[in-house]
């Protein structure tokens, strides 16, 4: 088989440096839970701004320095305790994450934020306060979360009417609800609802729709399936250039998973169409050195940054089939010189 010339530009895609970027992108505390847009079951709900109080007490802990948000909201500072519960439900930087006693700050301001009430909803929907998960408790605070104006709610509570068959109508209803008003999780769930067909019938087309609003706004999360869709041209054209692109975003945004993606496209694009694997590869020259090592930083970055073991067996098996086109490379442009 002749390898064909690789399409340099398509090429110059390289990994970001690993310790360069932040794995999480990690907003300020005082964003954090306003991030969701809400959508009104009676009145759309809207955060009110930090007092200077909090903002100083934020800013401390976005420093590592939980004490003086601690205080203020063990003071009964209903925003406080939403902020909090968030904090030690997920952890942040040095804090590390104490899911019962963010719960417990979250419960006390459920009643006063609908955002407290909706990650009350996530804490009796995985027993994160301590004991067994309380699923008809998560339902009612979701649906009190919704009556006080939180969309976010309206995906929190359809996923887990999607989990039973007699109510998955309304769960995909309630979540393009929330989908429709920019809730990325809400596309994201869609999407991945619509692409493994497990809840709703497989249609790649409509996965298509909802990935491709999530991953303008999380690239972290929808662009890695979006790419897939595109290079495999499941649900709408295929186009390996744009799923290079979205996995690019996708990377940089802290998708590790990703790279052996990338890898693969690009392997493909220099052999003919052929994915790593047992077989000869006729190679007569003609690929640019450097597109070859740009292939070989992928595998490499996919050894580095995804622990599959079939991924580190299909990075192994490419990086000697690339070192040996480098090696017939050299001899070819010897003899072109003598």
């Amino acid at each position: 088989m002749t390898v064909p010339r690789a399409p340099t530009t398509a090429l110059r895609l390289a990994p970001a440096p690993f310790a360069a970027r932040s794995l999480i992108l990690i907003a300020p505390l005082s964003l954090v839970l306003a991030a969701a847009p809400a959508v009104a079951q009676t009145k759309a709900w809207t955060p009110p701004p930090p007092d200077a109080d909090l903002k100083a007490a934020l800013d401390k802990a976005a420093a590592s320095s939980p004490d003086a948000l601690v205080a203020l909201a063990d003071s009964g500072h209903a925003d406080a305790q939403a902020y909090a519960g968030l904090l030690f439900v997920v952890g942040r930087g040095k804090i590390p994450a104490d899911p019962p006693r963010g719960c417990a700050y979250a419960a006390k301001a459920a009643e006063q934020r609908p955002d407290a009430m909706h990650l009350r909803a996530r804490c009796l929907q995985y027993g994160l306060a301590g004991g067994a998960p309380d699923l008809e408790g998560a339902k009612a605070a979701y649906g009190r979360a919704i009556q006080m104006g939180y969309a976010k709610s309206k995906c929190g509570l359809g996923q887990m009417l999607m989990g039973d068959t007699a109510t998955v109508d309304r769960g995909v209803s309630l979540c393009k609800e929330a989908a429709r008003t920019g809730d990325a999780d809400a596309q994201l769930a869609l999407g991945s609802a619509y692409l493994t067909g497990a809840v709703v019938a497989r249609d790649p087309a409509e996965a298509r729709k909802w990935y491709e609003m999530a991953a303008k706004q999380n690239p972290l999360m929808a662009a890695r399936k979006l790419g897939q869709l595109y290079a495999s041209g499941e649900g709408g054209k295929q186009d390996a250039k744009k799923a290079l692109e979205l996995w690019g975003q996708a990377e940089q945004a802290g998708d590790q998973a990703v790279c052996i993606l990338v890898a693969d496209q690009l392997f493909s694009d220099i052999t003919g169409g052929r994915k790593p694997g047992p077989g000869t590869y006729a190679f007569k020259g003609g690929i640019p050195m450097a597109d070859i090592e740009v292939v070989e930083m992928w595998y490499q970055a996919a050894l580095e940054r995804d622990p599959r073991p079939e991924v580190k067996t299909r990075s192994e098996y490419a990086l000697k089939v690339l070192q040996s086109f480098k090696t017939a490379n050299v001899s070819v442009t010897k003899k072109r010189t003598k």
